[in-house]
Formats: structure tokens, C-alpha cells, sequence
């Protein structure tokens, strides 16, 4: 099937200047809050949309906002910041969009600069087409500057205004998310000293949400544990290594902290044990909790120590429709003194309503297929609406190595999200 847009030749400039913004979280300067890269990034989102007649409304350089039309809200919402590229990995410059074999590649063509700017050609097209009178709805294009690094972008917005109920981020996948996990922190405190423990020096992952691919401890070297386990001696420091994961899907990965506790446990005969059965071998059954949108996940991804006291933090997923609050008195049980420290809700919006709807007959009007609409473990930032659903821009089985040196995004698809983005507004907005 042949997709195509208009003006392509200008998006494809404007696309270019866009990667070439450096807009990695940098320190805050005067109409910068998140640093001088990412107030480039929106420097030039806002020269693009002034070009179309747009006008952008900056929220102190935390947000930009474009309205067009009246009566009921419609939300759109993505990001112009993205995470560090070093040079190192990758086989083209980061921050210089480059072609190769019908690929673009470059840091943000997929998160998300290359989705929120064909998401403006496609309403600029739909305005062209029909006219501003046409629209039935106040569309609310918004775009974050703080989504990689912690949401302070939208935090600062809602002292400024309101987000509409009903929205879409392209920052997810297609064809349609309709209900999303609400991500959490645990954070297990336990007495290992108190227990008899000996080992010191816990340390391992790096982030929360991330399984913990490389984890170490110092203490007492017994060759053939070490070899059961599969840990490495290194200068008197015994290291595990694992496989790195998304913190919501810790099945994909390897945690590097459980074959040094297993380790611990069997020299020390049970003082980790309770770490083991509860947060790994899911002793309460925690993890069983759930609905048609998935089950609870926990996952302890960050290990530390600091006078005999072993620091587990653990992302926790809860499922849509059910709440943090529900499994506390689950966590209680497990007589570990642990923090909870609450995240988003869960999202959820009703699969065959016409928001729902709406988005997934675009979908499948222009790739021809019949799909369903479907729940997934990670946050996205759609959830900044009551009701909202993340929509693209990535397609099952082109993952474009987001985050990861060389990401890309093929041709076809950056033109069939854009037909299928212009069909969704249509819907939304005209019909």
C-alpha cells in the first residue's frame, strides 16, 4: 500500500531541524527550565507552527500548547525532549537525520519528535481541507518538554490550566491502548545486620523501572556456591549479571540481585530468605492479582545497603480499574517495613466507546487490517487525560531501538502514521 503526504519535502526540513536540536534535560537558564537543548527543540516546533498560522501558547517554557476550533476538548499530547545520545553505538549522528535504505535514523524519530510533527501536519491538513468552521471540537495540541525526565512539564502546566478529558499521545503503540498499569514504587527496607548477615557493599541496578542487569556484594567466597549461582569473583568482590528489562514486563529479563541473595542465603542459612520468598518467589501471590488488562507486576530493580540495612526498590504495576491501596494490606504481611510512594493510576477508557473507536477505525481504514484495541504494562503519556489512549506511533515488529543507540524509523511508516493520524482527526473532529 502507498502512503504519502503533502508537502512532504518541507515536513522532511522541518523534520531534520527538529532531530538537530540537542534537547537531552540540561540545566535551567533564564525561559529554559529543562536546559538550552530542549528550549531549541521547542524554538523550533514554534517557528514550524507559526510557518502554518499556528499560534503556540508557552507556558514558560515548560509547555506549548496549540488551540484550534471550539465546543467539546480533544487533547493531543507529545514531547520534544529525548533521552542522552552519546556518539558511542551509534553508526550515524545522533542528532543529524540521516536516510539510509528508506530508514531515517536519528535521536527522537521515533520519541517522539517525528510523531508529534507529522500529528501537526496531519491537523494542518485536516484545516486546509475542511476549514477551521468545520471542526467540531476544540482541538488542544500540546507539547511536553519534561516527559524523559520526570513530568515537570505537566506538573507546572496544571498550575497554569487544565488538560481536556478526552486525548491521545502518539507515544505509545498502535493500533489503540485503551487501559494502561498505574507504575509505583516500593521500597523494602530490611534488617539483614539484625538477621546475622555478614556480607556488605549491596549494590545494583541504576534506575526504578528498569530490571537490575549488574548487581555486586563483598563478603565470604565459597567456590562452588559461586559456580552454582553463576557469580563472578573479582577482586575479592562477587558480581551477578543479568539481563536488562523494562521494569513493567520482568519477565523479559534476567535480575541480576536474586543469584547473590540466593548465594547469601545458602552461606548464611535463611538470613535473605524473606526477601527471596516475597519480592522474587512471590510468596502472597501478589503478582496473580488482576483483570482481562493484565496482571499486577513487581519487580525489585535497585539494591543498596547502608549499616547492615538492605534497600529493595521495586517497580509495582497495578492493573486498570484496581488501585495502589488495595495491596497494602498484602505488602503488610510480609512483615518487611516498607514506603509505597504512588505513581499514576492506572488508565482506562472504554474499549468500545467512540473515543476508542474512533482512533481504532482510522487505524484500520488505512492499513487495511481488522485489529482490537489492547491494554499494556508501561505509562505513556496519554494518561495525563482522564481518558486518554496512547496511539502509535509504533507498529508490532518495528520497535525502532527507542532509547537505544540508531533509532529509527522506516519511511512507510512515518508516512502511514501520518495517514493514519489525519484519518483519526477527521474522525474526531469533522465527522
Amino acid at each position: 500500500m502507498k502512503y504519502s503526504m503533502e508537502n512532504y519535502s518541507e515536513f522532511l526540513k522541518d523534520f531534520a531541524d527538529l532531530i538537530a536540536a540537542k534537547s537531552e534535560k540540561g540545566e535551567p537558564a533564564e525561559n529554559a527550565p529543562f536546559g538550552s537543548g530542549v528550549k531549541k527543540a521547542f524554538d523550533v516546533f514554534k517557528n514550524i507552527a507559526k510557518k502554518m498560522n499556528f499560534d503556540v501558547i508557552d507556558y514558560e517554557g515548560h509547555m506549548g500548547e496549540i488551540s484550534e476550533g471550539h465546543g467539546e476538548e480533544l487533547g493531543i499530547i507529545g514531547h520534544l525532549d529525548v533521552v542522552p545520545a552519546p556518539d558511542a553505538g551509534w553508526n550515524t549522528k545522533p542528532y543529524v537525520l540521516t536516510k539510509i535504505d528508506g530508514t531515517f535514523y536519528g535521536r527522537g524519530v521515533q520519541d517522539d519528535k517525528g510523531p508529534v510533527l507529522t500529528c501537526l501536519y496531519a491537523l494542518k491538513s485536516v484545516i486546509d481541507e475542511y476549514g477551521e468552521a468545520a471542526l467540531r471540537k476544540n482541538v488542544r495540541f500540546f507539547v511536553g518538554l519534561d516527559e524523559e525526565s520526570g513530568w515537570g512539564d505537566v506538573e507546572y502546566f496544571k498550575t497554569k490550566s487544565h488538560f481536556p478529558k478526552f486525548g491521545f499521545s502518539p507515544d505509545g503503540n498502535f493500533p489503540v491502548v485503551y487501559a494502561e498499569k498505574g507504575p509505583n514504587r516500593i521500597i523494602f527496607e530490611y534488617d539483614y545486620k539484625g538477621r546475622g548477615g555478614k556480607f556488605s557493599g549491596f549494590t545494583g541496578g541504576t534506575v526504578a523501572n528498569a530490571v537490575c542487569d549488574h548487581a555486586t556484594v563483598c563478603g565470604e567466597i565459597v567456590p562452588e556456591l559461586i559456580k552454582k549461582y553463576n557469580l563472578i569473583k573479582n577482586n575479592g568482590v562477587i558480581e551477578s549479571f543479568g539481563k536488562a528489562a523494562h521494569g513493567s514486563k520482568p519477565e523479559l529479563g534476567k535480575n541480576a540481585i536474586l543469584p547473590i541473595l540466593k548465594y547469601i542465603d545458602e552461606v548464611e542459612n535463611g538470613t535473605v530468605s524473606p526477601l527471596i520468598e516475597y519480592l522474587f518467589d512471590d510468596k502472597l501471590g501478589i503478582t496473580k492479582f488482576g483483570n482481562e488488562t493484565g496482571k499486577a507486576t513487581l519487580s525489585p530493580d535497585i539494591i543498596s545497603e547502608n549499616n547492615g540495612v538492605i534497600t529493595l526498590t521495586c517497580d509495582f504495576r497495578v492493573p486498570a480499574k484496581m488501585n495502589l491501596d488495595e495491596f497494602l494490606p498484602l505488602f503488610d504481611k510480609t512483615g518487611i517495613p516498607y514506603r509505597a510512594v504512588k505513581g499514576r493510576d492506572p488508565l482506562y477508557v472504554d474499549k468500545d466507546g467512540d473515543f476508542v473507536q474512533s482512533l481504532l477505525a482510522a487505524y484500520n481504514d488505512v492499513t487495511g487490517e481488522n485489529e482490537k484495541p489492547y491494554s499494556c504494562s508501561g505509562a505513556t503519556f496519554s494518561s495525563v487525560f482522564e481518558c486518554g489512549c496512547a496511539f502509535g506511533p509504533e507498529f508490532e515488529g518495528a520497535e525502532g531501538a527507542i532509547h537505544e543507540p540508531n533509532e529509527y524509523v522506516s519511511e512507510e511508516n512515518l508516512l502511514k502514521m501520518y495517514c493514519i493520524y489525519r484519518a483519526a482527526l477527521v474522525n474526531l473532529l469533522i465527522r
